[in-house]
């Protein structure tokens, strides 16, 4: 039954479910991929079986939480002129004669941990004359957001300059509208604050942040130590004060001022069991780790990572993911990095502890589970790993650039051809050092963006998170991560703080997971993705 509005900070664990989904025995044949949220499904068919085609009706059937079913068509914004001539900026028509005009449609109104069933109609002929031929239905199951003994996938809306945002908030900054928080998080600052709950009196939590500065989560934090809860969190804290060059503006260390602002402003500086470490050794260098590490009962059990900033900005402005990961082993590691970053070692020294923790790794021997990156590194051998990888798919590649394209991925997508697999590139801003080769090539690159008019024909002004006041610098995609053959029996993933970049590589205190083999999380990401 579908639970809406479930927002709780408490954790109920789930088993995970089957998160791929088919029925072939039609003419048309459909295929899904569930996340905890979002539905993505394919549909294909003989080349004879599109001609005169129009599109899919598509019907959804579950059942609410008070028991009632429901049957309801979905609706869409595409019409047929010759049906509607004028249709209002921003309104949503019925998919019943103004169909879907693809063979990919994503359903983002899911709910976790639920069952669906929709019904896919093909339409024919003409758009005036229609003609049904026979309906397609599949049943799935949408994925908990949080698995026992296992890994939980987060992620927000990251959708603040969208359609979605100005139809249902009219663009309106979020401290304004009541609800706009809670839509944006879609349940990421919930699952970060619900983390931090379920350390309990005696457990004690290590942390490493770049931006500690949301006073919720702070004060979850809070909470936790006045119920016994032994908290030990490094912060950014370098000092990069400056004038800048454009402006002549004093700009102030950032965040390092924000980050102690916040933690005075809620009370967590001056606490007994609180330990607060400012990282503040190679100031030209950034502490950008987004990690903690829960140790229950004497134990190492669960790590929380991504690339979600803890400020307004990360969890509810621009993409972002978070990780819980119940596995001591990768929980172990990442408190021997976070030990030697609470010594303020030299570069040169944290540059050898991590490849002792973990060294570098090879395509041809990516270990099965969970493998844990930590940065800064000796050299580029890691990132020229991810490019290998990229370049190494059989299907299907996917990866995330929150600034420009390395030079490693460039060479590794130039010699690509029309008979390449598909790789997709999802990028914070267009890269022209990449359009040689872009498109013709199988690489179909997205980027960041707002509609900015309306000038767009009937599709509503859009907003950015800069003018909602959110973000500053990175805008739309936050997110790292790279899917090596995500449909596969055998896919691969990478993400976790740090971009693919030099600087990532061997300058900023960074931390990446690769895993492989964990179909769940390949399937969580790939719905975000499309």
């Amino acid at each position: 039954m579908i639970s809406e509005g479930d927002h709780s900070y408490s954790i109920i664990f789930s088993k995970p479910t089957d998160m791929r989904f088919k029925n072939t025995n039609g003419t048309y044949k459909i295929y899904a991929v569930t996340g905890t949220n979002t539905i993505a499904f394919g549909i294909d068919c003989n080349e004879a079986d599109m001609q005169k085609l129009l599109g899919f009706t598509i019907e959804k059937e579950y059942t609410k939480s008070n028991g009632q079913h429901v049957r309801v068509t979905v609706m869409g914004f595409k019409v047929f002129k010759e049906r509607i001539e004028n249709p209002l900026p921003g309104g949503l028509y019925s998919t019943y004669d103004n169909p879907i005009q693809s063979f990919v449609w994503e359903d983002f109104s899911a709910y976790p941990n639920n069952q669906y069933r929709y019904h896919f109609t093909p339409l024919f002929d003409d758009p005036m004359n229609i003609r049904r031929g026979q309906a397609v239905s599949i049943t799935v199951r949408t994925e908990p957001t949080w698995k026992a003994n296992d890994h939980s996938v987060f992620f927000n809306r990251g959708v603040a300059s969208s359609q979605a945002y100005a139809m249902r908030f009219g663009n309106a900054n979020p401290d304004n509208v009541q609800g706009a928080y809670e839509w944006l998080s879609r349940g990421l600052k919930e699952a970060i604050i619900a983390f931090i709950k379920q350390a309990q009196n005696g457990d004690k939590i290590y942390g490493s942040f770049y931006e500690f500065r949301h006073d919720e989560i702070l004060t979850a934090f809070k909470e936790a130590a006045i119920k016994g809860v032994e908290l030990h969190i490094i912060y950014d804290a370098k000092d990069n004060q400056h004038i800048d060059s454009q402006s002549g503006d004093l700009i102030e260390s950032f965040p390092k001022l924000e980050n102690e602002k916040a933690t005075a402003r809620v009370g967590l500086d001056n606490m007994p069991n609180v330990e607060l470490t400012p990282r503040d050794r190679n100031k030209s260098y950034l502490s950008h780790n987004k990690f903690m590490v829960l140790e229950h009962q004497g134990k190492l059990v669960r790590v929380w990572t991504g690339s979600t900033n803890i400020s307004k900005g990360g969890i509810f402005g621009q993409a972002n993911v978070g990780h819980s990961i119940e596995d001591e082993q990768a929980a172990t590691k990442y408190k021997s990095y976070w030990d030697k970053l609470k010594t303020q070692p030299t570069s040169a020294v944290l540059k050898s502890a991590n490849e002792q923790i973990q060294p570098n790794v090879v395509v041809a021997n990516i270990p099965q589970g969970v493998s844990c990156i930590f940065n800064p590194r000796t050299n580029l051998d890691i990132l020229q790993f991810y490019a290998n990888l990229l370049d190494s798919i059989n299907e299907c590649g996917c990866i995330t650039f929150a600034f420009s394209v390395h030079q490693f991925f460039q060479e590794a997508l130039s010699d690509n051809t029309s008979s390449s697999p598909l790789t997709f590139l999802l990028l914070e801003k267009d890269d022209p050092d990449i359009s040689d080769y872009v498109y013709q090539n199988n690489v179909v690159k997205a980027v960041g963006s707002y509609i900015a008019n309306n000038e767009l024909y009937k599709w509503v002004r859009e907003t950015n998170t800069n003018a909602l006041q959110l973000n500053t610098h990175v805008m739309y995609i936050h997110t790292k991560f790279l899917l090596k053959d995500p449909l596969s029996n055998d896919p691969i993933v990478v993400t976790g703080s740090a971009n693919f970049s030099q600087a990532s590589t061997n300058e900023n205190d960074e931390n990446m997971l690769i895993i492989r083999g964990k179909n769940k999380e390949v399937s969580i990401l790939i719905t975000l993705l499309f």
